[in-house]
């Protein structure tokens, strides 16, 4: 029931036209979209116009002939129309319902118009308030707040109002229960009907969630905290069955100033968003790696060096198929991907990441035949994708990156230097050939790793200082050590998602914000020679021996003789880690044992020291390599 003809403008909001008619068919009361189409005001159409004479149909609707006979809503009519005013025809689809009139007497009838030409009418007109979703998000709290009383008002018509909104729309109460408020949107966005049912089985929470939803919903309706610092606690996104971007938004329903009486949930699909946030994603991550190209034209090199040595030997272990080495394949992939992530090549991070799940599935199914087809698949996909970095970038990279060997640039006055030296020096020739234009300072190998843990660091939201060096001058022929050094993408991202705490927890303990990390270079006698020491030091959380006991434990590996020390010296072991969920920073156990693996193999060690909360050291001691010594290539 209409109550008065103020009510009337509930419909001034819809985007589609409606039309309120008496039984001899004068219109009463249209909206703003209807007098569009009608190319008239709404103010002249409402004093009496008939509707049928200021809209020409091509073939009647059936019920304008019958309207006093129909008794509730008529099925959806399609028909071909043009405005009286118009010679431009249009399609539309109606549906015609009886309305109780503010005279308790009288009966009118709301004609929904769904005109199915006119977005293209309306875009420019509307095309501001559907883009500023961002505004509307904001306001719409205000508009609930405006809707609550005439929704306990509207029947039959309320329902028509909100089956027209593309979003799906609910309300649940104190209890978690959902009412019977609900748009027909639900359906395909949360993809069932929400009354009668408990809201955490309609946006399908595990049973790990449910409690802490409810506590949440507690403490929503006890308004212990202002409702916008409680809404980003809830869900945010619901799990669509068919792969959609469903985003969730809650506002409170109060009657005026007075206490909660229901959350309204808002789901929007924002697929289309999303997918464009990813191109865009995708965009920066290109813009990145061709700053990091740029600034890392040496580094790149050796990766380019070191990726097609490595390519080599995935080839070579997975031509065993059945027989191959588990963990040295996860080493190619592992340290392809670290690779591929320090310059941003996310389409190779991607698949290498997708080789990694892949070969870990052998842990659970075996070695089976389409099992290794299907990691032989990737890693040719891998190849594919690593040549194809290499051709689009020719340019960027130029000869040097591309070349098989190091290329060094050097000033004319090295050269003059060099021969004053040789003159007066000639005994010591080679080394001093090779002080002069092989070595470089150890620093220039290790300072992209700063972008690496500022990436990871913004992926796991924490905040990481500049990375910062000790004897970072220090001499060193580099080529004996490129395998090593790549090793170290590892550690570089295992510190920031193992070892550094979010900024919140840092500040409780009384630390900054920002995680600290320092690299220290040393020449020194060990091993019985001239070694080379490396240590990788941060003031994070440390490790703690008790879990890597625990994880044991799981296993059946009994460490109760071993102290703390060498417990912690396990996690070089092969495919160790703490990690529940495997992630693309961390999670498959091979990163450590790269390390080691690569300081063994020049005829080095590593090891750590950690203390609880206060941060981790990795040692690395290997042999000081000189020119002329072979490349140890070591399968990272």
């Amino acid at each position: 029931m209409i109550e008065d003809k103020k009510s009337f403008k509930i419909f001034d909001t819809l985007l589609e036209p409606v039309f309120i008619v008496d039984e001899n068919k004068k219109v009463l009361y249209c909206n703003e979209p209807a007098a569009l189409i009608c190319e008239m005001s709404a103010r002249k159409i409402s004093r009496g116009q008939v509707f049928d004479e200021i809209i020409l149909f091509h073939e009647s609707p059936a019920f304008l002939a019958a309207l006093k006979s129909i008794d509730e809503a008529s099925p959806y009519q399609e028909v071909v129309f043009k405005a009286a005013a118009s010679e431009k025809p249009g399609r539309a689809q109606l549906t015609c319902q009886p309305i109780g009139l503010y005279e308790s007497d009288k009966i009118a009838w709301l004609i929904f118009f769904r005109d199915v030409t006119l977005e293209e009418t309306l875009q420019k007109k509307y095309r501001a308030e559907l883009e500023q979703v961002q505004h509307y998000s904001k306001n719409l709290e205000k508009m609930v707040d405006e809707r609550t009383a005439e929704i306990k008002k509207l029947n039959q018509t309320m329902a028509a109002l909100l089956d027209s909104l593309g979003q799906g729309f609910f309300i649940f109460n104190r209890e978690g229960l959902c009412l019977e408020i609900y748009s027909k949107a639900c359906e395909t966005t949360v993809e069932t009907k929400p009354p009668g049912q408990y809201v955490w089985d309609v946006l399908r929470l595990s049973e790990k969630q449910v409690p802490g939803f409810k506590k949440w919903l507690t403490t929503v309706f006890a308004e212990m905290l202002p409702f916008e610092d409680l809404s980003p606690l809830g869900p945010q996104t619901f799990e669509h069955s068919a792969g959609s971007h469903i985003q969730l938004e809650y506002y409170p329903l109060k009657a005026n100033d007075g206490p909660t009486e229901g959350i309204v949930v808002v789901a929007t699909d924002t697929t289309n968003l999303v997918q464009a946030r990813k191109e865009a994603e995708l965009e920066r991550a290109h813009a990145k790696m061709i700053v990091n190209l740029v600034k890392n034209k040496r580094q790149v090199a050796g990766f380019l060096r070191e990726s097609s040595e490595i390519l080599k030997g995935l080839k070579s272990e997975l031509v065993k198929k059945e027989a191959l080495d588990q963990e040295s394949t996860f080493r190619y992939l592992h340290t392809l991907k670290g690779g591929a992530s320090s310059f941003s090549i996310k389409s190779m991070v991607d698949v290498c990441h997708e080789a990694e799940t892949c070969l870990s599935q052998f842990k659970w199914d075996g070695v089976t035949g389409p099992g290794i087809e299907k990691l032989i698949s990737l890693s040719q996909n891998i190849e594919v994708n690593f040549e194809s970095f290499k051709e689009e970038n020719q340019t960027i990279l130029g000869a040097a990156a591309q070349s098989s060997e190091r290329w060094i640039e050097a000033p004319l006055s090295r050269f003059i230097d060099f021969r004053k030296n040789l003159d007066s020096k000639a005994p010591h020739l080679s080394e001093a050939f090779s002080q002069s234009f092989l070595s470089e300072p150890i620093e220039r190998h290790f300072s992209h790793y700063n972008e690496v843990l500022q990436s990871v660091a913004i992926n796991e939201g924490k905040q990481i200082a500049p990375l910062s060096f000790k004897n970072g001058s220090l001499a060193i022929i580099p080529d004996p050590y490129e395998n090593l050094f790549s090793t170290f993408i590892h550690f570089f991202r295992n510190v920031v998602d193992h070892g550094i705490e979010l900024p919140i927890d840092r500040e409780t303990l009384g630390k900054a914000p920002e995680g600290q990390i320092s690299v220290e270079f040393q020449k020194t006698q060990a091993l019985g020679q001239e070694c080379l020491l490396i240590q990788i030091k941060d003031d994070g959380r440390g490790v703690d021996p008790q879990i890597i006991r625990k994880k044991f434990a799981e296993k059946n590996h009994d460490l109760s003789k071993e102290n703390d020390s060498q417990v912690i010296q396990h996690i070089f072991d092969s495919q160790f880690s703490t990690k529940e969920v495997v992630t693309e920073t961390s999670g498959r156990g091979v990163g450590m044992d790269a390390i080691q693996f690569a300081a063994k193999k020049m005829g080095g060690r590593s090891w750590i020291k950690s203390r609880l909360g206060h941060g981790t050291i990795l040692f690395v001691l290997v042999p000081w390599q000189k020119a002329g010594q072979p490349n140890i290539k070591a399968a990272a």
